[in-house]
């Protein structure tokens, strides 16, 4: 059992809205929390923003939290806005774990922000249709969000309200759901059992909703933003939602009233889709893709003027441009030179194969056992964010080619640990220069290709990496570290001084920030060694043979049904590695551009692929990957939603 609840009002001037809604925020709750204590989640929204506070802890100690009034005073201050809206829950887990992001509401799909009280038995209507699934669901989802993933299809067409009347006519059990669109104005309340009961007083633009009755009459009579305003309570105006829809738009305050059970086929419903505002969810992540565009760009390849280190010339060309060099391959002849000196007579083992499940390290082991015919071991260092889908495709390769496949684990719950009390300390102090220290568990990779390598006897050990693609400059960069990465070298080429000047920097900003004092320390500083100091002794395919994407993707996936994951789009680079949307979230939010904008721009200066395509992809790669944040919030153990809040609040660098 939930209790489900919201207000709504027009953001006027001469009422101090902020300090009054604060308060009737916590009356609601405080009254909700009856029906539910376990969880507690509330979506505010204006016409600008989405924003989400939800915890697992019981509602009357989450009004106490500083983080939550921080987060109250951040949203509700904003005079800027024309209304103000909040949808809140405070919820009795009945069936999973409290600590599951699927028990605690708001649930958030691709266009869907909602909440339900009640259980649906027959969810499996559209399953085989929805467009929403993501390889890596949770593999138990509940109800709520199987509906919610459902009618998030629905607002991709041209009949929404047709189309959501007759999905409620199709599901069986009771419900009483209130959801908003993430990029529309409208509010919906629907019920089947009555648990619903809504307030609306056109004259003073007000409208509020509560799962109960007295619950609501409660508040009202206790609501400062009555009382304050001398408004007087009409108590007709109370209604019972029941076998009915109720469309709010807060901002000309009207309702439309549907009946359920009248619902018709043949009937035309107007469509209310076509008040779109520019809203976004937890930040202006979305609408950051136009503001970036106004940013300045190499007029060459796509870099933006916050890159670090980044100069233009007369012409707008970036300095990066103007100093680039085309990769020089070693060239096949001399990679099979070298496999010819280790390939093994009699069909034993002769190299090691690092193997991610990624698509280049899959095509690498493909190339190697195929077209080279050498024998292979392939290994995988597991540092606790591998990802299912490259655990599969992994397997997929080695049982296909017959490759012994190693696989060697850190302690993952330590090393997740790491992960996310490095994280709660990064965000005590934010430094783009800090963040790959948040994936510096899988440097183990180099660690245990080194005593594998002794374990086996095999001297060669294969990396799929090398092309200069990969390049990311902008990693040491924003730690005030500028290493010119010609012809793609390994990180243990840099130049001592940089590999001092490295160690010196983020000495300092441990200093700064006694946080990352931590369990994770001596972790993270053995992983500097072996990434920096350790001479490398592995040879880099995609250093002697060059790298081609669209063939690469067509032979996996013709030749070993190879997974991709739908939320990378065209690009899958970088899919195996469940740290990685994280850091490019945190990118793209603060800094305007993610790993993906250097990886084009490299695509253009290769001659690869046009500026206008580079912008283009950027613009479909840079989409946030909430259902793989999801995922990673989960295993790291830690509520994606106030995280996500609070890297949207840290300045940006335009």
């Amino acid at each position: 059992m939930c209790g489900l609840f919201g207000i709504s009002v027009k953001n006027n001037d001469n009422l101090e809205n902020a300090s009054l809604l604060e308060h009737d925020l916590k009356i609601l709750t405080k009254k909700s929390q009856q029906r539910g204590s376990d969880t507690f989640g509330v979506l505010i929204k204006d016409q600008n923003q989405n924003s989400i506070f939800k915890i697992n802890q019981e509602p009357f100690e989450v009004l106490k939290r500083k983080d939550f009034k921080k987060f109250l005073n951040e949203k509700l201050n904003n005079k800027k806005t024309e209304y103000v809206s909040f949808i809140g829950q405070t919820r009795l887990v009945t069936n999973g774990s409290k600590f599951s992001e699927d028990n605690n509401q708001p649930l958030i799909t691709e266009n869907i922000i909602g909440i339900h009280n009640g259980i649906f038995v027959n969810l499996e209507i559209n399953e085989n249709n929805s467009k929403t699934k993501n390889y890596e669901s949770i593999s138990i989802k509940s109800d709520s969000l199987k509906f919610y993933e459902q009618l998030s299809d629905l607002v991709r067409e041209n009949e929404f309200l047709k189309n959501y009347l007759e999905l409620l006519q199709k599901v069986r059990g009771n419900y009483s759901i209130a959801f908003a669109l993430k990029n529309y104005e409208d509010i919906y309340l629907s019920s089947n059992c009555g648990s619903l009961y809504y307030y609306h007083d056109k004259k003073i633009n007000f409208f509020c909703f509560a799962s109960e009755k007295n619950i609501l009459l409660d508040y009202i009579q206790n609501s400062k933003f009555f009382s304050k305003n001398k408004f007087t309570i009409n108590h007709s105006l109370i209604k019972k939602c029941f076998n009915e829809t109720i469309i709010f738009n807060p901002k000309n305050n009207e309702i439309k009233i549907i009946n359920n059970k009248e619902y018709n086929k043949e009937k035309d419903y107007p469509n209310l889709l076509k008040n779109k505002i520019n809203s976004t969810i937890f930040t202006n992540y979305e609408d950051d893709l136009q503001r970036h565009s106004k940013l300045k760009r190499c007029s060459k390849c796509i870099l933006l003027e916050t890159y670090p280190f980044i100069t233009f010339d007369k012409n707008g060309v970036c300095n990066f441009c103007q100093e680039y060099d085309q990769q020089k391959f070693l060239g096949e002849e001399s990679l099979i030179k070298i496999l010819d000196k280790y390939r093994s007579k009699n069909n034993e083992p002769d190299c090691i194969v690092g193997l991610s499940g990624g698509r280049d390290s899959s095509y690498g082991l493909h190339l190697i056992k195929t077209k080279y015919k050498m024998n292979p071991i392939a290994y995988t260092f597991d540092w606790g964010l591998t990802t299912d889908i490259s655990r599969i495709n992994a397997s997929k390769l080695c049982g296909k080619l017959g490759v012994e496949h190693i696989i060697r684990s850190a302690k993952i719950d330590e090393r997740r640990s790491h992960v996310r009390t490095n994280l709660f300390a990064w965000l005590k102090k934010p430094h783009l220069g800090m963040i790959p220290m948040l994936q510096s568990g899988d440097k183990g990779f180099y660690e245990y290709g080194r005593k594998l390598s002794k374990e086996l006897n095999l001297k060669l050990v294969i990396h799929c990496t090398g092309y200069q693609l990969e390049q990311r400059e902008f990693f040491l960069g924003f730690l005030g570290v500028n290493e010119k990465l010609v012809n793609n070298p390994t990180l243990s080429d840099y130049s001592l001084f940089n590999k001092i000047n490295m160690f010196f920097r983020y000495g300092s900003q441990y200093f700064l920030n006694p946080a990352y004092f931590n369990s994770s320390f001596f972790a993270s500083l053995q992983a500097f060694v072996h990434s920096f100091v350790y001479k490398e002794r592995f040879l880099h395919l995609y250093k002697y043979i060059k790298w081609d994407e669209q063939k690469i993707i067509k032979t996996l996936n013709e030749e070993y049904e190879w997974e991709s994951d739908v939320s990378y789009g065209k690009n899958q680079w970088r899919m195996g590695d469940g740290q990685t949307a994280f850091n490019n979230f945190v990118y793209y939010t603060v800094a305007g551009f993610s790993e993906y904008d250097n990886f084009r721009a490299n695509q253009v200066r290769e001659g690869l692929i046009s500026r206008e395509e580079a912008l283009e992809l950027c613009r479909q790669d840079n989409k946030i990957k909430y259902d793989t944040l999801k995922i990673y919030s989960e295993v790291i153990g830690f509520n994606l939603d106030s995280v996500l809040s609070q890297v949207s609040c840290i300045p940006k660098l335009y």
